[in-house]
């Protein structure tokens, strides 16, 4: 099969400082790659060259699809439209009827049709993730591109909707690359992981290892995560 997302050999310098070096990785349809490691170590850079929002030094960065979703760490909501029109923002020229459909959907999805009118200021934190993450598939993407977007949540809501996503991207056989530095967090979500190791002034970022996960994202026992934590965090460490 045809991967939707593939670096080959690709470099990325910013200001004569290299910080991403050689890499290479593939994303298939329906897979999830976590993208784990310290603060730093380019793990951003990556998915702003999958987005085209910034351009390789070198290497070849193929993408396959233009239906794309970007969910950051901040929900980057525009404050004085309403969660509905957020989401709509995205949508481009459409038969209003075909919007609208599309719209409640996809609030549905993520629980949040109650929620329709409200504006970003009425919002919890939570609810203004479960709206990026909205408009994020209410473009139909093929691929999933996500940048820590549940850092700033607490445990209970990040489980909930780690929960969430597994489900949407299983129910769509959406392709994702997700960011973090949370062993756990990985172990939750992904098929694999690429462990990175920290860029400085001297070296560039570098793959440390490429970890397949065992089982399937939605039948993993707490027990086999924190497990599949453990082991992470070791090579994480280099312990």
């Amino acid at each position: 099969m045809e991967a939707l997302l593939e670096f080959a050999s690709v470099t990325k310098s910013f200001n004569g400082t290299t910080v991403l070096a050689g890499f290479s990785f593939s994303l298939a349809a329906g897979e999830v790659v976590a993208i784990l490691g310290p603060s730093g170590c380019g793990k951003t850079t990556i998915l702003n060259m999958a987005a085209g929002l910034i351009r390789q030094t070198s290497g070849t960065v193929t993408v396959r699809t233009e239906q794309l979703g970007y969910v950051f760490q901040e929900p980057r909501l525009i404050p004085w439209k309403t969660v509905t029109d957020n989401i709509r923002f995205v949508l481009g020229r459409m038969d209003q009827d075909t919007m609208n459909e599309k719209v409640t959907t996809v609030l549905q999805k993520v629980g949040l049709f109650h929620a329709r009118d409200y504006y970003p200021k009425q919002l919890s934190g939570g609810m203004k993730q479960r709206v990026s993450i909205a408009r994020a598939l209410v473009t139909d993407p093929k691929m999933m591109l996500m940048d820590e977007p549940f850092s700033a949540l607490d445990l209970a809501l990040k489980r909930e909707l780690q929960q969430d996503v597994i489900r949407l991207i299983e129910e769509r056989r959406i392709g994702m690359v997700y960011v973090t530095h949370d062993p756990e967090e990985a172990a939750r979500l992904a098929d694999r992981v690429l462990l990175f190791s920290k860029s400085n002034n001297l070296a560039a970022a570098t793959v440390i290892r490429e970890y397949p996960l065992p089982g399937q994202r939605a039948g993993r026992s707490e027990e086999q995560i924190q497990q599949i934590k453990a082991v992470l965090h070791q090579h994480l460490t280099g312990g």
